[in-house]
């Protein structure tokens, strides 16, 4: 869908280096105390406006999690104080948009037992992102999570029932690295043959925003993704080193994008004028004549 990004074995191995260093000078205590304390970390709430939206679904929350990044800068017992952003929160489902980890599956699979506490009152949803298919083992990952209750989204979708009203929930491999990713597939499992039949609310997941588009062409209301880290180092040349980062909130006609700043790093344990982020979503039917 997207070609994937390859860099030079020189920026590689320059970035190597660094993250060596960054671990020999303690650098995941310092990430944590800096940025994923419960006093650091940030809480970004975004209101969606939906036309005609159903009753039941009045204030319905989605907390959204990103680029969690388990590796040099984040590990088991880091993640105090997301739990207790969550705990305040009680969100009705947690969406989780990929890159668990940095350089393989292995890093994210201590943190099993934290990251099975960190669910939705209703659901737990999530898609992998690029970092996740290194070695092609992120069916690993699958095999521990399911049974704690997360759904992979992977080219599927699911139907949340809430009182009489539906909500849809999909979601697509990585754009970059996914083998398949298949958007209309993701989407046409929540599709009935009658308009009476469709959910009252989509929500589409995808590690890399540029999937939206194809989303809102297909009727979902929300798109949400991360793999930009809200750029990391919000400085000027340095802000450009990693993904293209399109706003944390775009309108794309009846359709909003928002994308996460994520919870960890890549590279060096540092975060500028970008906060680690946990993302709440809180739904309500838009005024008449408005929406979106």
């Amino acid at each position: 869908m997207i070609a994937p990004r390859r860099f030079s074995r020189l920026r590689i191995a320059a970035f190597a280096a660094i993250e060596r260093l960054a671990v020999l000078l303690g650098g995941r205590a310092i990430y944590r105390r800096r940025h994923l304390r419960r006093d650091r970390l940030h809480v970004r709430e975004e209101w969606i406006e939906v036309p005609d939206l159903p009753a039941e679904l009045e204030g319905f929350s989605v907390a959204h999690l990103s680029d969690l990044h388990a590796g040099p800068f984040l590990g088991r017992g880091d993640l105090a104080g997301v739990r207790s952003v969550l705990e305040e929160l009680r969100p009705d489902v947690v969406c989780w948009t990929g890159d668990f980890v940095v350089h393989g599956i292995h890093n994210v699979m201590p943190l099993q037992e934290e990251l099975a506490s960190l669910v939705g009152a209703r659901a737990t949803y999530a898609v992998f992102g690029n970092h996740d298919y290194l070695h092609r083992e992120e069916w690993r990952f699958v095999e521990v999570m399911e049974p704690a209750g997360w759904r992979f989204l992977r080219n599927a979708s699911e139907l949340l029932e809430v009182g009489a009203a539906r909500v849809g929930f999909c979601g697509i491999e990585d754009p970059e690295e996914g083998k398949v990713v298949d958007v209309e597939g993701a989407v046409r499992g929540l599709l009935g043959a009658e308009a009476d039949e469709h959910p009252d609310l989509i929500v589409a997941l995808s590690h890399g925003p540029r999937a939206a588009p194809e989303f809102a062409a297909r009727g979902a209301q929300v798109v949400l993704a991360g793999h930009s880290h809200g750029t990391q180092v919000d400085l000027p040349l340095l802000r450009d080193l990693g993904p293209s980062h399109p706003g944390l909130r775009v309108e794309l006609g009846g359709t909003t994008l928002v994308v996460s700043r994520g919870l960890g790093v890549i590279g060096a344990p540092l975060r500028v004028g970008v906060p680690a982020e946990v993302v709440v979503l809180r739904f309500r039917t838009a005024p008449r004549g408005g929406g979106g």
